[in-house]
């Protein structure tokens, strides 16, 4: 078996990782971009929330109502703070998967190479022996004159 089909295997695998980093790259992208989206919308509740505290506590509404709205903001706070964490903890995970997609495809390069190189010195080997018996058949007849 050639070298370059023994590798194959190996070329094959490295391919196959390269692809699984890049899907779990993309997976990654997807939480942030839907993680984004949703630190957007708590920020935005929490500010709707808070202009409507100070209009209800200026048009002189009662405590107790008041009080409750400063509980749900506060909430809100806590929810929009949590968020941004969750979101930098899937920025920091999508760091990692990136450097592993790097790394997989870098390999899967070097693989390619060594195959490349293999099939190269294959050709050269073949080449070497056709020239090789065609110089002995052109030696042949002028031994038999």
């Amino acid at each position: 078996m050639k070298r370059e089909q023994r590798l194959r295997p190996l070329h094959d695998l490295a391919g196959q990782n390269e692809r699984n980093c890049a899907l779990r790259l993309a997976d990654c992208e997807r939480r942030i971009a839907a993680g984004e989206q949703r630190y957007q919308e708590l920020v935005r509740y929490r500010l709707e929330y808070e202009q409507l505290f100070h209009v209800r506590a200026s048009g002189g509404a009662p405590m107790r109502g008041l009080r409750e709205q400063q509980v749900f903001i506060a909430r809100l706070t806590d929810a929009v703070r949590a968020q941004r964490a969750h979101l930098e903890q899937l920025r920091v995970e999508s760091a990692q998967v990136l450097e592993q997609w790097r790394s997989a495809a870098t390999r899967k390069q070097a693989v390619g190479k060594v195959i490349e190189h293999a099939r190269t010195e294959e050709f050269m080997s073949q080449e070497k022996r056709q020239q090789r018996e065609l110089d002995e058949l052109a030696n042949q007849p002028r031994a038999r004159r």
